[in-house]
């Protein structure tokens, strides 16, 4: 009955993204955020505890309650947008986002395909979207939702833009199976690894990563890049493609899955503190 009940909610929210003008769903979208903002306290919390350590206690509490409101004012609008999916046509993408894809036009002219690390920053979701409707293949790697039927209706959204999806319990085979095809792959690295994960300095803090995305690059010897989609006014977007991380293979495994990593984090950490609202802080990306 819960899920049932999350999956009627999901399909207002729907309703509400699809229906009115773009600019007035980008608007409810802003106030649902805001909304789960207030309500949800201990994120509230989370957040602003990681926002003053990682800022070594430069902030006031007024501009950390500002970045946390855009946090939430963020996801809100992240919500709406990929619910918005099917109704957006690739032109309409092409004319919301800019950025150069030189990086990714040099791949695919030699005939490879890439893993693409990005993080919970801006619209990852818009990313892989608009990359699609640039004609790159792309898969995304995902987490199923706890709600099996609010995951398929987002996985529905993602299929409406043809963005491929590949599940966290099968990554390693989908992941092995789209880069054969020449395709790129979008994974998110910026939560919490786990024992699984690898130490680099994320803040100045030791942060437990993904290991699997650089793990992959050394195995097979494809490119692995990173890249944001930057929110900005008017529902328009900026992409940051950053270019193949340079690497030589030093003969162990651990250092250089390490190196790959740091510098991963380390590019994915200079966009967040240019604009820190648009990152989830509201994640435990930090525990001992």
């Amino acid at each position: 009955m819960r899920y049932r009940m999350e999956y009627l909610a999901a399909r207002i929210l729907r309703l509400m993204a699809r229906v009115p003008p773009e600019s007035v769903s980008r608007a409810l979208g802003s106030l649902v955020g805001r909304a789960i903002g207030r309500t949800w306290g201990a994120r509230r919390r989370i957040a602003a505890e990681n926002i003053d350590r990682a800022f070594e206690g430069t902030l006031s509490r007024h501009d950390i309650d500002c970045i946390i409101t855009d946090v939430f004012r963020t996801m809100g609008k992240t919500i709406f947008d990929v619910l918005r999916f099917g109704k957006l046509s690739p032109a309409m993408l092409l004319d919301r986002v800019e950025g150069n894809v030189d990086f990714l036009r040099a791949i695919r002219d030699e005939g490879k395909g890439a893993i693409l690390v990005s993080g919970h920053f801006g619209n990852w979701e818009v990313l892989g979207a608009w990359l699609r409707a640039l004609g790159y293949p792309i898969d995304v790697v995902v987490k199923p939702m706890r709600n099996p039927l609010v995951d398929a209706l987002y996985n529905r959204c993602r299929a409406s833009m043809d963005v491929g999806v590949i599940h966290t319990q099968t990554a390693t085979k989908g992941i092995i199976r789209a880069l054969q095809q020449k395709r790129f792959v979008a994974i998110l690295v910026d939560q919490f690894a786990g024992a699984e994960g690898i130490d680099v300095d994320f803040f100045g803090r030791p942060a437990s990563t993904p290991r699997g995305p650089a793990a992959l690059a050394l195995k097979f010897g494809c490119p692995i890049l990173s890249g944001v989609l930057e929110r900005k006014p008017g529902g328009r977007f900026m992409a940051h493609i950053d270019g193949p991380v340079e690497y030589q293979p030093t003969g162990d495994m651990e250092t250089d899955i390490r190196a790959i990593t740091q510098e991963l984090t380390t590019r994915l950490e200079h966009h967040i503190r240019r604009t820190p609202g648009q990152w989830l802080w509201t994640h435990r990306r930090w525990r001992d």
